[in-house]
């Protein structure tokens, strides 16, 4: 035991004792009571609950409630609250509802809300803030034992920046309490999952009254229409109410899908009046958000609702916003100062022209599609930049209000720490003016038929919160206030979530969070997650993150809440980024090939053309979407035969199909398609602007294709496909120009590609989706790499190494070295360094020849060296029967001042008449990585 610093503490504790406006807990005893107004509302109630409850926990105190203010006391009350100083008030005038003051005045410590939520979130600001309690995830917290509570002398108001902070349940129904519980702890709203039944459920009121502010509760949303005329009650008497959809009225399976006419006027005046009852019933303490069903098909086809979309476009957004606006005219002409919520969401979230919005009305903006492994507002990444222009150019309407719906859990997280992007954001938004955000959360607690084991099923809606609940911490924090540091942030977090084990376990999360920063690709609905398989590709890092594990573990030593919670980073370490490395790396071994073709290709869907006999095949078609991913039977055996030629990329696609006679394939246009039996192709070219392109064709040759992500169909592809169906198959026979495409296309350069087919046949086989290696079709992580023909420069992607020595194939290197990163091999060569290979194409394209030969060397590099490009020039002489090989020398083709940044770059060199050629890369002045090096013919 350290005296010096025992001592030191009993004389600090002995003076803030004597000087100290507030003592709570003396020597375990509590120094006076919590008083509660008899008329006390529940948020009142709660919060002299959730203090008595830790304020036990830290010194075994028992404190009571009572109803006067007499002597030392905790004063918990509202500014409504009879007896609060008039000072006390004051200090919260126009402050926002979740508002509250900290003040010790008299002897006493008064905890005021604006409203009853503000108490309870200002007796969790005292826990926090001051008292050290930390709510990592529901069962798991922090409280520090202490036999003496001293407060500081307080006089603080704290307000939220965002209005809207809400973690909002998804995947499973029930209340789940005990999470709910938690979000509040966290200074987050989680309303009930059917918002409006915290109001209505007498079972439920109370609870939701002493969490959740009146502006957060909600109804409408998907249910708009359907809350005011449900089908049940309507389809039968009023079918013109209902989407006209192939001629006739429509309600679909699900309630929750069913679309309406729009356009009819009593329609429109039932929702109205709807809307105007809640009002009635609830007043403001309900907002009505106009949204549609969460279905893009279906919508109606009826002549006065086509009549509202853009003229020549089947535009549904600029319907359903005029028809919201509409009925928005209506609730106010009864109700001025109702609160309503314009949804901008899926296929209606396009901005129609000249729409003009009722400035009363706030925006609810929804960003699916956005990436969010870069931030909203940075400039390299394509979808985030056209996300966020589309949110400006919403904005520009001044709404009342925006608040918005990110997506990032429904990729979903894989152990993700997307903390940092986080962070940035909500200080962007700041900026903009927003005031809300909004993000969905899984409960461990909530109700589900079976959970399984996390080995089994890691993406469990149960088991979420377990691996992103500091995600949802730093975002209780950073809502209210986004200047705070979230790197401090998230080390006070965890360095109390693990205690003792700390320094190891902080050393492991920094190795992570820095793997995760510095890796490429995106990561957001709906094109899932490219970055997680690649993050082990760095060697040695799994191995330094098992090591800091171990060492963890003997830092915890006995303690079973570290082993607990080591165990479960040692769990998702192994499910999420051990399992999915592995499997990356056994696709990086299935390399796939675009053969030149040896013949002319005729599109004809006839398999004979002799050209396909030299195709790359691959037949590796599993069960996807599904929990166990099976192969395909022999009745249902997919093949793809693949080539090239100097412009395009072919595809033969051979699908068994015994049940041809069942085949779906109604579609006349490519909007048509997705309802029908087909194949569809993904190619990635990795080009600077992270697009990849989408094909899909049915069995009679129907096709559609789109630039992705943001599904743009504006492009003129030019692709031709042709198919048939046979006895027991069907066959599509696709040319894809690449013309239009943002990539570079010659032989040698490498691209991922993948394959889908979809099946909706009901014979007793499967059905659904299939696809290659059973991976799902966005996640571009998960694709194959596929080259271009032959590659004139051997190894050029730097994969190839000797089985022997484990040195890189073809490669010289001087102070250089293969490294992985994003799941690639990458060459580094480091200050002064060189790396090259003499290229004796025997007979081949580059081979010694009596004709010159202007070629073509490309390369994608980045770094903060100059770099040198140097072609050597050589010829053999095997005249006398002996090899005489003659050195002309080296000419520099090539200077560059390297960025950061990856680029491509093109340069020119013309191997002269008798001679081969060698390239060589030299750095200088700092480090070069270059990523890829192909040769093509002029």
């Amino acid at each position: 035991m350290n005296f010096k610093n025992t001592a030191l503490t009993g004389l600090l504790l002995c003076g803030m004792l004597l000087s100290a406006d507030q003592v709570l807990v003396k020597n375990g005893k509590q120094a006076g009571t919590i008083y509660l107004d008899a008329a006390a509302k529940p948020g009142e109630k709660t919060a002299a609950e959730e203090l008595q409850t830790y304020l036990k926990k830290m010194s075994g105190a028992e404190f009571q409630t009572g109803s006067k203010m007499k002597g030392s006391c905790i004063v918990l009350a509202t500014v409504n609250t009879p007896g609060i100083p008039g000072n006390l008030k004051k200090a919260l005038d126009g402050k926002k509802d979740e508002s509250y003051l900290l003040k010790t005045e008299g002897g006493k410590l008064y905890i005021v809300g604006k409203t009853q939520v503000g108490t309870l979130y200002g007796a969790y600001g005292l826990l926090g803030d001051y008292l050290n309690v930390r709510w990592f995830m529901p069962g798991e917290e922090y409280v520090e034992s202490r036999k003496n509570i001293v407060l500081p002398d307080l006089n603080k108001v704290d307000e939220p920046v965002y209005l809207w902070r809400q973690a909002t349940q998804g995947g499973a129904s029930g209340l789940a309490r005990a999470s709910k519980t938690w979000a509040a702890r966290n200074r987050l709203q989680c309303p009930s999952e059917f918002s409006i039944r915290g109001l209505s459920d007498p079972k439920q009121r109370d609870y939701f009254d002493a969490r959740i502010a009146d502006h957060i509760f909600s109804e409408g949303s998907h249910l708009t229409f359907y809350l005011a005329a449900p089908p049940q009650k309507y389809l039968k008497t009023h079918p013109e109410y209902f989407a006209l959809v192939n001629g006739k009225r429509l309600q679909n399976k699900g309630h929750h899908n069913t679309h309406y006419c729009l356009s009819n006027p009593e329609l429109q005046k039932l929702v109205a009046d709807y809307i105007c009852s809640l009002y009635d019933k609830y007043g403001r303490r309900i907002t009505y958000c106009f949204g549609a069903p969460d279905s893009v098909k279906d919508w109606c086809e009826c002549e006065n609702c086509r009549a509202l979309d853009e003229e020549g476009k089947f535009d549904v957004s600029r319907r359903f916003h005029t028809v919201a606006q509409k009925i928005a005219a209506m609730v106010y002409a009864k109700h001025p100062d109702m609160r309503l919520d314009l949804w901008a969401y899926a296929n209606y979230r396009s901005l129609p022209k000249d729409l003009k919005i009722d400035p009363r009305m706030n925006l609810y903006f929804c960003s699916h599609g956005r990436c969010f492994a870069h931030r909203i507002d940075d400039p390299n990444c394509p979808r985030n930049v056209e996300m966020l222009a589309l949110l400006k150019s919403w904005m520009a309407l001044k709404p009342a209000m925006v608040h918005l719906f990110e997506y990032s859990t429904c990729t979903p997280m894989s152990w993700t720490p997307l903390e940092h992007v986080l962070a940035a954001d909500l200080r962007t938004f700041r900026k903009m003016g927003i005031s809300g955000w909004k993000e969905g959360v899984h409960f461990p607690d909530a109700n589900y038929r079976k959970i399984p084991k996390i080995e089994d099923d890691p993406h469990h809606s149960a088991h979420r919160l377990g691996h992103s609940w500091l995600f949802f911490d730093v975002a209780g924090r950073l809502t209210w206030n986004p200047d705070l540091d979230v790197d401090a942030v998230i080390a006070d977090f965890e360095s109390k979530y693990y205690g003792k084990a700390y320094p190891a376990m902080k050393k492991f999360n920094d190795l992570r969070r820095a793997a995760w920063d510095n890796a490429s690709g995106c990561f957001g609905y709906p094109t899932g997650d490219s970055r997680t398989p690649t993050l082990l590709m760095k060697e040695g890092l799994k191995d330094e993150l098992l090591k800091l594990l171990a060492q963890a573990d003997r830092l915890a030593g006995d303690d079973p809440v570290l082993k607990r919670r080591l165990a479960r980073d040692r769990k998702y370490l192994e499910v999420f980024w051990i399992r999915q490395n592995d499997r990356y790396r056994a696709r990086l071994g299935k390399t796939l090939n675009a053969p030149a073709a040896k013949s002319k290709i005729k599109i004809d869907s006839d398999p004979s053309d002799p050209a396909w006999s030299g195709a790359c095949w691959i037949s590796d078609f599993k069960t996807a979407y599904v929990k166990e991913k099976k192969d395909l039977p022999p009745e249902l055996k997919t093949s793809v035969g693949i080539l090239s030629d100097k412009d395009n990329l072919y595809f033969l696609i051979i699908a068994n199909e015994p049940s041809v006679k069942k085949l779906r394939a109604k579609a006349k246009s490519a909007n048509e398609i997705w309802n029908d039996d087909g194949i569809e192709i993904f190619l990635d070219p990795r080009n600077v602007a992270n697009t990849y392109y989408q094909f899909v064709v049915n069995s009679k040759g129907v096709s559609a294709a789109m630039r992705q992500p943001g599904s743009d169909k504006s492009i003129d592809f030019g692709i031709t496909a042709a198919a048939k169906v046979e006895k027991d198959r069907y066959v599509i026979e696709l040319k894809v120009p690449v013309k239009n495409m943002e990539c570079l296309f010659a032989p040698g350069a490498v691209w991922n590609v993948h394959f889908a087919r979809s099946r909706k046949i009901e014979d007793g086989l499967p059905k659904g989706a299939f696809s290659i290696d059973g991976e799902k079709n966005h996640e571009r992580g998960s694709y194959r790499t596929m080259s271009i023909g032959r590659a004139l420069l051997p190894n050029g992607n730097f994969t190839e190494t000797d089985p022997k020595t484990g040195k890189l194939k073809a490669w010289s290197l001087k102070n250089a070295e293969v490294i992985k990163k994003d799941g690639r091999n990458v060459l580094v060569i480091h200050k002064g360094g060189r790396a090259g290979q003499s290229i004796w194409d025997w007979k081949g394209p580059l081979g010694q020849s009596p004709a010159p030969r202007r070629i073509q060397i490309h390369f994608r590099a980045s770094g903060n060296a100059q770099l040198a490009v140097y072609a050597s020039a050589y010829t053999d002489d095997w005249s006398n029967g002996k090899l005489k090989r003659k050195f002309h020398g080296s000419e520099q083709v090539g200077h560059i001042k390297l960025k950061p940044e990856a680029k491509n770059y093109t340069l020119r060199y013309t191997i002269k008449p008798d001679q081969w050629m060698g390239l060589y890369f030299n750095s200088f002045g700092g480090k070069t990585e270059i990523e890829s090096v192909l040769i093509t013919r002029e």
